[in-house]
């Protein structure tokens, strides 16, 4: 199922694909369980982060948990930054970057954390999501931020990933090309959602772009494995959900060598704003939200991911159900971080501090 363009074509509407997505969505609630294999690994609780917040993004450096982000009621991005240190099992707290987002993507690389697109408020000062192209650098060993070179394409509930000294950026949502909405993207406003990809090579500080993901959609999740990105799940129609857009199932994943995208196995249980991490060659992907017309939920699913055998089992279920939150890995141990436990669209959020621990 294709359910938009790349930018410069046709605009996404998000009565776009609705009841074909619905229908997926109504299928894989009531037959998933019987096509993924009995749960594995066991779930434990961690301190609790000081400051909860919805949409915050995680990454490791040196055996360290870094979340970072954060949407308060009002759309105006918070610019949380907390480290966490497994072995003392306590936070401190960090500077925000100079030009704080939500729903932007998060990676690592060295003793660097990266912080790339997402949304801000308007200039307007109204509330709705404004797609922004910067992009920025946190320095562990001088605890400072430092701005990159701007994203060609400015977006926001995108995805990243880190392969070696690259970070890949993938899919999102955008202003469409041509028009003016100083206001920002809202809920039912036009929207342009992007397969787009952008690299960003940090030896060099310079943008590239490859092939397009063949399904532009948002609030996905991406990962690496075996010298390929696999992008799972998100939504397509809107950025926004409780009603205005339909969640989906899409696992696609990018060769490297090849510049060149494959369809996969789809993920069990269509869903977005999930955590993921891939750990020993499999690709986890936890929680998410979705929507049926209007029923709205949070998932506690872990589903895991086998690209050798391109097929999905299931794991021990998260213990705390949400979305939104900061998901990294420290070896083979996952980690969860914070988020919102009730799904999103109008209704006022209810934010999480619990810090989750998956070992298998």
């Amino acid at each position: 199922m294709n359910c938009g363009r790349n930018r410069g074509a046709t605009v996404i509407k998000r009565s776009m694909c609705r009841a074909t997505a619905f229908a997926i969505l109504l299928a894989v609630i009531f037959t998933g369980a019987a096509t993924v294999a009995q749960a594995q690994g066991k779930w434990r609780l961690g301190a609790p982060i000081p400051q909860g917040a919805n949409e915050v993004l995680g990454a490791s450096i040196d055996g360290q948990i870094f979340v970072y982000g954060g949407q308060d009621p009002l759309n105006k991005p918070q610019g949380i930054f907390y480290k966490y240190d497994p072995g003392k099992n306590d936070w401190t707290q960090l500077p925000a970057n100079p030009v704080p987002v939500h729903h932007g993507a998060a990676v690592s690389i060295g003793h660097k954390f990266y912080v790339i697109g997402g949304f801000r408020l308007p200039d307007s000062g109204k509330g709705g999501w404004y797609p922004e192209n910067k992009a920025w650098a946190f320095d562990t060993e001088t605890q400072t931020w430092s701005a990159l070179p701007n994203m060609p394409t400015a977006r926001g509930a995108l995805a990243a990933v880190a392969v070696g000294k690259k970070i890949y950026v993938i899919g999102g949502g955008t202003i469409p090309q041509g028009k003016q909405l100083p206001n920002g993207l809202t809920p039912g406003g036009d929207v342009e959602l992007l397969g787009t990809m952008e690299v960003l090579d940090t030896d060099t500080n310079t943008w590239s772009s490859l092939a397009p993901m063949p399904t532009p959609r948002n609030h996905h999740s991406v990962a690496y494995a075996d010298g390929k990105i696999y992008a799972i799940g998100g939504r397509v129609g809107s950025c926004f959900s409780g009603g205005w857009s339909s969640n989906v199932w899409m696992n696609e994943a990018y060769d490297i060598a090849t510049n060149s995208w494959a369809t996969r196995a789809p993920m069990p249980t269509a869903r977005s704003g999930t955590g993921i991490a891939a750990v020993g060659g499999k690709i986890h992907v936890l929680g998410g939200e979705g929507w049926i017309d209007d029923f709205g939920g949070v998932f506690r699913a872990h589903e895991v991911y086998d690209p050798e055998t391109n097929s999905w089992s299931r794991a021990a279920r998260m213990i705390t159900p949400r979305h939104g939150f900061a998901a990294a890995l420290v070896d083979k141990t996952i980690y969860a971080v914070s988020g919102v436990n009730n799904a999103g669209g109008g209704g006022t959020l209810s934010v999480v501090s619990v810090n989750e621990i998956f070992e298998q």
